[in-house]
C-alpha cells in the first residue's frame, strides 16, 4: 500500500505534538513560604507570588526581566490560567524550569483580581494543557522568605542602620534591640490598582488600615510594625518593625506574621528567625552554640568543620484500636561535616531547637521531624567507621554511619516506627519508661577527616527526676484559639525544657503518605521557669486533627533538654564540636 506525503507530513505533525508531554501539577505553595495544602496558612493571596510544582518533558529554562515593563504572561511556550467561578485571568510569569528539588517549577503571581475562594489552576506548554489543580484563593495569606528559599529557617532580614543603610541579618550580623528590621514576604494583600499590575511599578503604599491589620511577632513578643506594603517590585512586600526591647540575646529568635482584617481571622505566615544580641555582636543562644567560637574559622576559610551529638529520646503511649503501644524512639545522631558559611547561616542550627523562651514552627512531609533542606548539601566527613555509645540499660552500643553516607546514627532503644514490631529495649528509660539518671560516653576511633573524640555527657538525678505535672490535658481535645500553659517540677535547675507539638493533615491511615504535610512546633525554656505558655498565634500554625482517623496525627510531649555541651579539646581536624540531649515523653492530643 502506497502512503501519500501528506499523510506523512501529518503523522509527523502529531508525533510532534506528542513529544512534548503533558504537564503534571503536583504542588501549589506560596513562592515564599511553600506551605502544602491543607495547612492552615497554604491559600494563596491575591497578588502573592505563588508556585507551581510538578513535572514535564520541556528542557527549556527561562527568567523574565523583572523590571522590564509589561511583565510577561507566557515564558518558554508557557501559560498559565487561574479560573474562579466564571473569571479567567492569566497570571504573570518569572520563571519557568527546573525546580531544585528536581521537576518542574513556575514562578507565577495570583492576579490581584482573582475572585477569592474555590479556584482552578491549568497550565499550558506548547500548547497541551495540564489537568485542572484545585487552589483556594484568599485576600490575605502573608509568606516570609527565608536564607534557605525553602521557607524555613532564618528569614531574609536586614538590619536598618542609623542612616537608612541595610545589612542582611545573620548568625555573625545580628540585630539588636530596639533596632528596625526589614522582612521581605509577598502576599500580604492584592494591590489597590488591579488593571495596572505588571504594566508598572507598584505603588509603595502601606496596606494597613482600620480595617486591615499586619503584626509582627519576634521571641514571643508583638514588635511595633512601621511599614507593611509593597515593595517597587511586583508581588514583593517589605515589612519593617523594631525588635521588641524585651528580647534576649540569641540565634534563633522566631519571627511569625499575622495578616487579616480587625473584625475578622487573622493569618500567620510561616515562621523564620532572627539572629538578635544585645551588642550587635556574633550570636549565641544560652542554651547552644557560641558561634564566636565557628566566627575565625569562617572568616578565614569560608567554612567551618564541626562536629554535633545528640542523643534524642522520643516516647508516647498509644491506643490503637483499643490496644496500647508503648511507642518508643532512643537515637543516637552524628553530625560531622564541612558546612560553608552560607550553610552555617541558613540552617536550622546544630541543635535544631529555637532560642531560650521561643517555638519554632516548621512543616514536615509523612513524619517527623522536618528536614533541614541544608543538610542535604553538606561535606560529611569521616571520623572512623563506628562510634560508640555506652551508660544505657544495654551497655555498649555501635552508631555507624548512615546508608546515605550523611553521618553517624543508630537506634539504640524502642522500635524505629509505629506498628513495625520487635525493635530494641529502651536505651535512656528504664523498663518502667521513666528516664534513667546515667552518665553517657560517646566514643569515635577518629578517620581520615576527624580525630579520635571522647564526649561525656550526664543525666543527673535532678534531670531524671523531672515530671510534666498538667499532662492531664493531654489526651484530650485542645483548643488552638488560647494559649496553652505547660507546667513542670524537678528537671536540672541549669538545663531547659524541650516542648514538642505534633499536627498531621494525614486522613488515610496510620501511616501516612510521603505527600502528607503537617506542623511541628517545638518550644524551649529555661528549667528553673517552672512553666511556659506557647502563644495562639503559634497553636494557630497547627491543623486541625479532629477529622484523622491516625492516633499519631495530634501529639504532645515534653521533657528535659541539656543544651549543647562542648567536647574539648574538639577532635582534631574539626573547629568545634557539641554533645547534648533531648528526652521528651507525652500523649495523643486532639487540636481543634
Amino acid at each position: 500500500m502506497r502512503t501519500s506525503s501528506k499523510a506523512v507530513v501529518l503523522s509527523l505533525a502529531l508525533m510532534a505534538t506528542l513529544a512534548h508531554a503533558q504537564v503534571t501539577i503536583t504542588t501549589v505553595a506560596n513562592a515564599a513560604s511553600y506551605i502544602h495544602p491543607p495547612l492552615p496558612n497554604s491559600s494563596i493571596a491575591q497578588g502573592a507570588f505563588f508556585v507551581i510544582l510538578g513535572s514535564s518533558s520541556q528542557t527549556t529554562t527561562a527568567t523574565a526581566a523583572w523590571t522590564i515593563y509589561p511583565l510577561p504572561i507566557m515564558l518558554a511556550n508557557t501559560t498559565v490560567t487561574v479560573t474562579a467561578g466564571t473569571t479567567s485571568g492569566n497570571p504573570l510569569l518569572y520563571y519557568v524550569g527546573p525546580s531544585a528539588s528536581g521537576g518542574t517549577q513556575i514562578d507565577a503571581v495570583m492576579p490581584s483580581d482573582t475572585p477569592v475562594g474555590p479556584a482552578m489552576i491549568v497550565v499550558t506548554q506548547n500548547g497541551m494543557a495540564s489537568a485542572p489543580f484545585a487552589v483556594n484563593v484568599v485576600a490575605s495569606s502573608p509568606g516570609a522568605y527565608t536564607l534557605n528559599g525553602a521557607g524555613s529557617g532564618p528569614g531574609l532580614f536586614f538590619n536598618v542602620a542609623s542612616d537608612g543603610s541595610l545589612t542582611p541579618n545573620n548568625l555573625f550580623h545580628t540585630a539588636k534591640p530596639g533596632q528596625l528590621v526589614a522582612l521581605h514576604a509577598t502576599g500580604l494583600a492584592p494591590v489597590a490598582n488591579p488593571s495596572k499590575e505588571g504594566l508598572q511599578a507598584p505603588y509603595q503604599v502601606d496596606v494597613r488600615s482600620s480595617n486591615f491589620l499586619v503584626d509582627v511577632y519576634v521571641g514571643g513578643q508583638p514588635a511595633t510594625v512601621q511599614y507593611a506594603g509593597r515593595t517597587s517590585y511586583t508581588a514583593e512586600d517589605e515589612i519593617v518593625f523594631t525588635v521588641p526591647a524585651g528580647v534576649s540575646s540569641g540565634c534563633y529568635n522566631e519571627v511569625a506574621v499575622s495578616a487579616g482584617p480587625s473584625t475578622g481571622s487573622q493569618t500567620i505566615s510561616n515562621f523564620t528567625s532572627l539572629a538578635v544580641d544585645t551588642k550587635g555582636a556574633v550570636c549565641q543562644d544560652a542554651d547552644g552554640i557560641n558561634y564566636k567560637e565557628l566566627a575565625a574559622a569562617v572568616k578565614s576559610k569560608g567554612s567551618a568543620d564541626i562536629g554535633a551529638i545528640s542523643l534524642l529520646s522520643n516516647y508516647i503511649p498509644i491506643n490503637f484500636l483499643g490496644t496500647m503501644i508503648q511507642f518508643d524512639n532512643d537515637t543516637v545522631n552524628g553530625e560531622i561535616a564541612t558546612l560553608s558559611t552560607q550553610q552555617v547561616n541558613e540552617s536550622f542550627g546544630f541543635t535544631t531547637e529555637p532560642s531560650v523562651n521561643n517555638c519554632s514552627v516548621t512543616q514536615f512531609l509523612q513524619f517527623p521531624p522536618p528536614i533541614d533542606p541544608t543538610r542535604g548539601g553538606l561535606f560529611y566527613l569521616d571520623a572512623g567507621p563506628d562510634l560508640t555509645i555506652t551508660g544505657g540499660t544495654t551497655g555498649s552500643m555501635q552508631v555507624p554511619k548512615t546508608s546515605n553516607g550523611e553521618g553517624y546514627g543508630a537506634l539504640v532503644g524502642g522500635i524505629s516506627q509505629l506498628l513495625q514490631g520487635g525493635g530494641l529495649p529502651p536505651y535512656y528509660l528504664n523498663s518502667n519508661y521513666a528516664i534513667l539518671p546515667a552518665t553517657y560516653a560517646v566514643t569515635g576511633p577518629g578517620g581520615t577527616q576527624a580525630g579520635a573524640f571522647s564526649a561525656t555527657l550526664q543525666v543527673t538525678a535532678a534531670a531524671a527526676a523531672f515530671k510534666w505535672t498538667n499532662s492531664s490535658i493531654a489526651n484530650n481535645f485542645i483548643p488552638r484559639n488560647t494559649p496553652l500553659t505547660i507546667t513542670w517540677t524537678g528537671g536540672d535547675p541549669n538545663g531547659f525544657v524541650g516542648i514538642t507539638l505534633i499536627g498531621s493533615t494525614t486522613l488515610q491511615s496510620v501511616e501516612p503518605l510521603p505527600t502528607d504535610p503537617g506542623e511541628q512546633v517545638q518550644c524551649v525554656a529555661p528549667t528553673s521557669a517552672g512553666s511556659f505558655t506557647i502563644p495562639t498565634y503559634v497553636l494557630e500554625a497547627l491543623p486541625s486533627t479532629l477529622s484523622s482517623p491516625s492516633p499519631t496525627a495530634g501529639e504532645l510531649l515534653v521533657g528535659p533538654l541539656s543544651g549543647a555541651v562542648p567536647i574539648t579539646p574538639a577532635p582534631s581536624g574539626l573547629d568545634a564540636a557539641w554533645i547534648f540531649y533531648q528526652f521528651v515523653a507525652g500523649l495523643q492530643v486532639w487540636w481543634q
